[in-house]
Formats: structure tokens, C-alpha cells, sequence
């Protein structure tokens, strides 16, 4: 008798700890009318300031951020009630810090994010939507979670060259998008012209001594002159666009010397980029425009739409 007890204690313990949440590990939609208008404005917050870095669809290798449903997974493995959710996710936009942060995986991808100033109100609406909605990406965080296994205990020197020329590319490009983030957020995009025009080679360079290699950006639409691509590497570009366009995400070339490696690596646009790579009048606007034609009178880098192969990294390794 007392073992039957027991056991229905347990049965009754275990299905009411698992009522909260489905077995995907998402929490049940509320009824509360006043949580359903907090998702609806917070799916809408999250579109304007957060998906140009945390969208769903962008390659991994094309990315500045991990995905939002990679986000949730993480934040959700600590707590599961919404309070507790919404006050790490709170704390980690408005105070970025590597030390509670609960993706250390991400931070060594793309750096740490640049803190974003938005109200406690409109982060809790965010964070609503986040913990309630039904972010359905199970090969996105398959592929993160893979991909955050082999990195952890690995050193650089254990991946083969094209890899750890990509961490190379990656760790400059997160650099240079945290920075360029906090421009645009500052001043918009047309300070943000100003701020690749003075710091986005200086940051290049500063991010490829840290890592003992040479890096540099090419492009066979260059907006700087100096970033444009020679003959040899315009056919390189081509053929990683032709990998790209067949749905190879890890496109990428690689060349050596008897003494280093040159890897090339993709640098695909993706929604903020469109704000001074875009359609011009309609995604770039005309104080952007003005601040380009200034700067960059010889600019062949608009027109682009999203997802298209602006350039390459150039990454010269040693052996």
C-alpha cells in the first residue's frame, strides 16, 4: 500500500513540474489578456531592435549574433517562471558582462554585445514575447549547441586551416559589427559612415595583431578604393557567390605557401548592413547618401539587397 502510495506521489509531482512547459521546452501561451498585448508589442520591439543581429535565417557564418530561439534555450535553462527570465534577460541587454553572462559559447564567437539602452518597460515586453512565443528552429540550435560542444576544450590550434582562419574572420567581424552597432545607435546610419570611414580599418588591423595574422577586406564593388579586388581575387569572389547562391553556407577558399595559408571567407549582407549598402532613397537615405558621396565619391557599394556577397575576408595565417 505504501508503495503504490509513493508511486502515485510521483506520477503526480512529475506531471504537474512538467505542466509549465511543453516538451520543447516552451512555455504554455497565457490567457492574460495584458501578457498577450506585452507579446504582441514585444514581437514588434524585437523586429525593430533586435532581429538585424539575432534573425532567424541568416547563415551562421553570416551572422553577428546567435539566434533568439538559441537566446531563449540559454536563458531559460536557470529558471522557467517569466519573472526570472525576464530579469537575467533584462540585465544581460541593459549590462552586458562576460562573467553572468549564460552564452560564453556566443561571446567567444561574436564578442560580447554592445549594451542596448531601451526602457525597463519595453525590454520586459521583449522578453515576454521571447519566453512565450513558439520559436520553432530546431535545426538553427542544433547546429549552435554542435557547434558550442566542439568549441568548448578545443584550442585554435586543433582546427584545420580553414576553420581557424574563419575564427579569425568571425572574431574581427563581431568586433567591427558590436562597434558599429553602438555608432548607428548613437547617431544613425549616416554617423555610422563617419565611424567606418575613421575606425573600421584601424579596428581590422587592431583585431588581426591580437590574433597574430593579417586580415583585410576585399570587394569586387569596393566602397573604399583600397578594398578593391585585383583580377585573381575578383575570380575568387565569383565562385564563392556561385557556392553561396548553391546553398553552400561554409563557402569559402583556400590557398598556402610554404610558410602560411590565405584563407577567404564571405561577407554577406544582412538587414543592417542595407542602411548604407542598400537600395539608395530607399533603404539608404539621403543624409546617408550625402555623408557617402563625401567621403567616398568613387562608393559602388549600394544596391545590395540582404543576403548577398558584399566582399570577402582575407586572412593570412601562419603555417
Amino acid at each position: 500500500m505504501l508503495k503504490q502510495l509513493f508511486s502515485f506521489l510521483l506520477l503526480f509531482l512529475v506531471f504537474f513540474s512538467c505542466s509549465e512547459t511543453d516538451p520543447a521546452g516552451e512555455a504554455q501561451l497565457p490567457s492574460d489578456p495584458a501578457i498577450l498585448a506585452a507579446m504582441d508589442r514585444g514581437q514588434e520591439l524585437l523586429r525593430i531592435n533586435c532581429e538585424s543581429c539575432h534573425h532567424p535565417s541568416d547563415s551562421l557564418g553570416g551572422r553577428l549574433a546567435p539566434p533568439m530561439v538559441a537566446v531563449k534555450d540559454h536563458y531559460l535553462s536557470d529558471t522557467s517562471t517569466l519573472e526570472g527570465f525576464t530579469w537575467a534577460f533584462t540585465r544581460s541587454v541593459q549590462k552586458p558582462n562576460p562573467y553572468y553572462a549564460k552564452m560564453p559559447g556566443a561571446i567567444r564567437r561574436f564578442g560580447l554585445m554592445p549594451a542596448l539602452p531601451l526602457p525597463d518597460d519595453q525590454l520586459a515586453d521583449i522578453a515576454t514575447y521571447v519566453f512565450y512565443a513558439q520559436m520553432d528552429s530546431p535545426e538553427w540550435l542544433r547546429e549552435h549547441q554542435r557547434q558550442e560542444r566542439e568549441s568548448m576544450g578545443q584550442e585554435t590550434g586543433q582546427f584545420s586551416p580553414a576553420a581557424r582562419g574563419r575564427q579569425y574572420a568571425l572574431a574581427t567581424k563581431a568586433q567591427l559589427g558590436k562597434n558599429l552597432l553602438g555608432a548607428i545607435q548613437r547617431g544613425g546610419a549616416a554617423y555610422a559612415v563617419d565611424f567606418c570611414n575613421t575606425r573600421a580599418i584601424p579596428l581590422t588591423d587592431s583585431m588581426a595583431s591580437v590574433q597574430g595574422v593579417d586580415i583585410r577586406r576585399i570587394s569586387d564593388r569596393p566602397r573604399n578604393p583600397d578594398n578593391a579586388a585585383t583580377e585573381e581575387e575578383q575570380v575568387i569572389l565569383e565562385n564563392i557567390r556561385t557556392e553561396l547562391a548553391a546553398g553552400n553556407q561554409e563557402a569559402h577558399y583556400l590557398d598556402e605557401t610554404t610558410t602560411h595559408y590565405l584563407g577567404y571567407y564571405p561577407i554577406v549582407t544582412n538587414d543592417m548592413c542595407l542602411q548604407c549598402h542598400g537600395k539608395k532613397e530607399e533603404q539608404v537615405l539621403s543624409s546617408t547618401l550625402a555623408v557617402l558621396q563625401e567621403r567616398y565619391p568613387d562608393d559602388r557599394a549600394t544596391g545590395y539587397a540582404a543576403n548577398e556577397l558584399r566582399g570577402v575576408w582575407v586572412v593570412r595565417m601562419p603555417k
